[in-house]
């Protein structure tokens, strides 16, 4: 996790694996456990922290977005195809 991911000069775009079922899963991964752990722990306090994370990772992949589509023209057929953060949602 950086700050400002940018897309590396000798990068490539992968749409396989995990990435074929949804674009940002690491954002995912991280919304999911900590709306898990909010839930485990009867928490409003946690659950409020989890919804401000999925907002603030949301809002960062939506910016990842702009600067993978200018870096790999392929990426605008991909993000037609895989959902964004939850697998066959959004």
């Amino acid at each position: 996790l950086t700050p400002l991911p940018y897309p590396r000069g000798d990068g490539e775009l992968v749409t396989t694996g995990v990435y074929g079922i949804v674009r940002h899963s690491l954002y995912s991964g991280l919304i999911l456990g900590t709306l898990a752990l909010s839930l485990a722990q009867f928490s409003l306090s946690h659950l409020a922290v989890a919804l401000v994370l999925a907002v603030v990772l949301n809002a960062k992949a939506s910016q990842e977005e702009g600067w993978l589509g200018d870096r790999y023209p392929a990426y605008a057929a991909y993000r037609q195809r895989v959902k964004k953060l939850v697998p066959w949602v959004y």
